[in-house]
């Protein structure tokens, strides 16, 4: 995610109409109207996108009618704006409101931390008769991972973990990582 995605604007309907769906008010085919005088907090990039159409609408609804008859020397193909009067345009429109703040990134290890606990906190909140102890008398997890390797005993492969795990007859993934399996052992 970029910068955009966290920075939080306000977008202002300053114009005398309903900015809708078919004026412009459209973000990856979703809708967003703005009644007129109305705000919409949204994020960054997509405010940007609003309120470059509104001023556009803005602009289209404020432009004179004009045909090839006219004799003001600029013609019918005349732009009804410029870089410069959608950029006003948008500082009146749009104003920041606040940053949120970043989400910290999860790493693979945490997130499987967190879902053992959830689904251990699942299992402790079901009727304790209908679930079988596990063999091997393993401790119930109680949310706080442990040190993966016993301090007097070291591994020095994957192989030599599953080795004793099926030497002590306790039930794995064989596809979980070498740090996995050693937390069986414990």
């Amino acid at each position: 995610m970029n910068d955009k995605e966290y920075r939080i604007v306000r977008v202002t309907n300053i114009s005398d109409f309903e900015f809708t769906g078919e004026a412009g008010a459209r973000f990856a085919g979703k809708n967003f109207p703005i009644l007129a005088g109305k705000s919409l907090l949204v994020p960054l990039y997509i405010g940007e996108h609003l309120a470059t159409h509104l001023a556009r609408q803005i602009l289209i609804r404020k432009a004179p009618i004009r045909d090839a008859s006219q004799t003001d020397g600029k013609g019918p193909d005349r732009p009804l704006w410029d870089d410069s009067a959608i950029a006003d345009l948008i500082k009146q429109i749009m104003v920041e409101v606040y940053e949120e703040s970043r989400p910290i990134p999860k790493t693979e290890a945490d997130a499987m931390v967190e879902r053992v606990k959830n689904l251990n906190d699942t299992v402790d909140s079901m009727d304790e008769e209908n679930i079988s102890a596990p063999k091997g008398g393993n401790a119930p997890f109680n949310g706080e991972p442990t040190d993966t390797v016993a301090s007097d005993v070291v591994y020095k492969d994957k192989g030599e973990v599953i080795a004793e795990l099926d030497k002590r007859g306790i039930k794995y993934d064989p596809r979980s990582s070498k740090t996995m399996l050693e937390s069986f052992l414990k």
